[in-house]
Parts: structure tokens; sequence; C-alpha cells
């Protein structure tokens, strides 16, 4: 302190003097800093905060999904549905001497599934006519490369207690020359029997 300037305040010798800061970010020992200036390099931006990530599918997606779920809805319901259908129609009905007997007929002459029609005889039927007809039939489309059908027609039941006779006319359709058919008729008659559900026991050909 300076005795002739007895104003003067006095100066601490041990006291670090305030530097100007160098043109970097270190902050100086002793610096003094305004308080409405922001730490760091002059006249940098502070880094903005990261955006929240958008939450849920989206109204895009939402459909997307939304049609999908019907589609594999309705999907689903259609393949219940012909799977319903498919199983009533495949169903065996035995419920009556003509509908099981026309079952059997169509199984043997028209669809040649011999597993299919044992569904509606009996265990140990006599139906030995039945398979020689079958045969003649077989041996007459091998021969002339042709396919025979067969149609069945006025079935007449004769009932005598839980058997059935089941007289029918069975209509073969046999292809000529061309686009012609002739039919041959044959007239059956068949035994059905009822226990618990009706099947066919017993066959004669008539004509």
């Amino acid at each position: 302190m300076d005795p002739s300037k007895p104003h003067e305040p006095s100066v601490d010798q041990n006291r670090s003097i305030p530097r100007s800061r160098p043109g970097s970010d270190e902050v100086l020992e002793g610096e003094i800093i305004g308080k409405d200036e922001p730490l760091g390099r002059p006249g940098a931006v502070p880094p903005r905060p990261p955006e929240a990530v958008k939450s849920g599918l989206g109204f895009r997606k939402t459909l997307l999904l939304v049609i999908a779920v019907v589609a594999m809805g309705l999907c689903l319901g259609g393949s219940i549905t012909a799977y319903v259908l498919y199983d009533k129609a495949t169903q065996p009905d035995r419920s009556s001497p003509t509908v099981t007997l026309q079952q059997y007929l169509n199984a043997r002459f028209n669809t040649r599934d011999e597993a299919r029609a044992s569904i509606f005889t009996c265990s140990s039927p006599n139906l030995s006519a039945v398979d020689r007809a079958i045969g003649d039939i077989k041996t007459l489309e091998s021969r002339f490369n042709i396919s025979i059908t067969a149609s069945f027609s006025d079935m007449a039941v004769a009932a005598v207690g839980e058997d059935s006779s089941v007289h029918v006319k069975i209509n073969l359709a046999i292809p000529e020359d061309g686009d012609r058919k002739s039919v041959q008729v044959q007239e059956w008659k068949f035994i059905v029997t009822y226990g618990g559900n009706w099947r066919v026991c017993s066959a004669e050909r008539l004509s």
C-alpha cells in the first residue's frame, strides 16, 4: 500500500490475479464469469434433447393389422363351413331301407368304392350277385374302352319285421358310337335289415 494514497485498497500479495480466458473451452482458475454467460465455448449452442420415440403402430399399420385379422377370420370361418358341409355330405345315412340301398348301389356301381360300400352292409352279407354284375361291367368297359354309369329307379319296399325286401331297377348307361348311349335295365331284389340302423344283407338279380 502506497502511504501517499491512503484510500487505495490494499492488495493481497497471495491472491491470484484474474486473467482473460484464452480461445478455448477451458475455464481458468480464478476466472470471473457472468451469471448470464453459459459455460463452455462462447457462442456454442447447447445440444438439443433427443426427441421422444413415438409409441404405437400408427394408423396405417393398425389398419393393415385389422384387415389381416378380418381376412384370417373369414378364411377360418369358410374352412370350418366347408368342412362341416363335406362331413355332412360324406356321412353315411342309414336312416331308411331305400336311403341305405341307394348309397350302397352308388358306391358299388358308380364310384366303385368297396370300402365305402361295406359301411352299408351286414357283417356277413350275401352279395355275390352284385360282385358278378360289377365284374361283367368292368369286362365290358375294358373291351370297348368305355365308362358305364348307373342310375337307380322304382324302389319299392315291402317291410317284413326288421327285414325289408326292396325291389329296384338298375339302369346302366352304355356309350355307343358318337354321343349316343344305350340303357340296359336290370331288376333286382335286396334284403335290407334293421339293427339300430339299416344294412344291406343280400341281393338277387331278377332280370
